[in-house]
């Protein structure tokens, strides 16, 4: 008897050991955003963890607070979790270069997500044309000035300095302003990419340019700042305000009247086609035949690039709300 209970034990053991063995390890997926302040970085979290694990992927997920040694530590902490792809948002595109040598030592391939890393050896790049969203703005803001009969300068309020996507709208900015004979009365870049940051800004330019006709922001959340500013000055509607993300109160504004245009860049499209693109990779599967791209110091990497559309009253619905729940009005 109780040789029959050892053999049964044994057994067991066996048995126990053959299921552990037969376990399937998720392959791991590193994903660092810059920021989860602004709305539109909600979406892009969501759909990425969304898509990931529907590949059977494991992500680990951190943010930065738009905080450059805060993501160098969130890059080594990534790495020394065994993460077999890094996906990273990076604060700065000229600084995170040193995170795409960091990860190919250790035989990580780097996605650069949303924002360019400016490194000839990056792996993989997804996220938009910026200079399409610049150009794309400056278009609607002429023929919004056409309509109107006006003149008058652009103020333009970029985001962080050396960041490609800051760098790369600004420039088609101020290329489509000037081929207009549109001058620049202020470019101001803005660390945070912030609401009250913007406010400062186009409240003071108002008070020095009183003839400006044209605010540009690189994203939604300072656009929200220009509405705010523009209001204060008691001039709402009579100047052209444009953002890029197309978040949920923009959206609302336009319809108010007190924004006249924004650019989606669906970033859903974009989450999703970057969690496939890292899942595929780490699980040892040949990538997409992704076009390369002519970006500064990156050119030649494969890119997953979504396209981008302006929005106003007559279109939101179509564009906007229909993407998906996250943007139900």
């Amino acid at each position: 008897m109780k040789r029959m209970a050892i053999w049964l034990c044994l057994i067991g053991l066996a048995v126990q050991g053959c299921g552990k063995a037969a376990e399937v390890h998720k392959v791991k997926i590193g994903f660092i955003l810059a920021t989860e302040q602004e709305e539109r970085y909600q979406r892009d979290k969501h759909s990425f963890l969304e898509t990931a694990a529907r590949m059977g992927a494991e992500v680990l997920f951190l943010s930065c607070d738009n905080d450059e040694n805060k993501q160098a530590l969130n890059v080594e902490t990534l790495i020394s979790r065994g993460v077999k792809v890094l996906v990273i948002q990076p604060v700065n595109s000229d600084n995170a270069a040193v995170f795409v040598d960091k990860a190919h030592e250790k035989g990580i391939v780097v996605i650069a997500y949303d924002r360019m890393i400016n490194h000839p050896a990056l792996d993989f790049y997804a996220g938009q044309d910026s200079f399409e969203v610049g150009r794309v703005q400056v278009k609607a803001a002429l023929e919004w000035l056409k309509q109107k009969g006006l003149k008058g300068r652009a103020i333009l309020c970029s985001g962080q300095q050396g960041h490609s996507v800051a760098e790369a709208i600004t420039k088609a900015n101020r290329e489509e302003l000037q081929k207009a004979g549109v001058a620049v009365a202020v470019q101001q870049y803005h660390d945070a990419w912030g609401t009250e940051q913007a406010l400062s800004t186009v409240e003071n330019a108002l008070v020095t340019y009183p003839d400006a006709r044209i605010v540009l922001c690189n994203n939604s959340g300072m656009a929200r700042g220009a509405v705010q500013a523009v209001e204060k000055a008691g001039k709402s509607g009579q100047i052209f305000i444009s953002g890029a993300d197309a978040d949920k109160a923009n959206v609302e504004y336009i319809l108010e009247g007190k924004q006249q245009q924004d650019v989606y860049k669906d970033e859903i499209s974009l989450a999703r086609g970057a969690a496939d693109l890292a899942a595929k990779v780490a699980a040892g599967q040949a990538p997409p035949n992704l076009a390369a791209t002519d970006y500064k110091d990156a050119k030649g990497v494969k890119t997953i690039l979504t396209p981008v559309q302006a929005i106003d009253a007559s279109n939101y619905k179509a564009v906007v709300v229909d993407a998906g729940p996250k943007y139900q009005m």
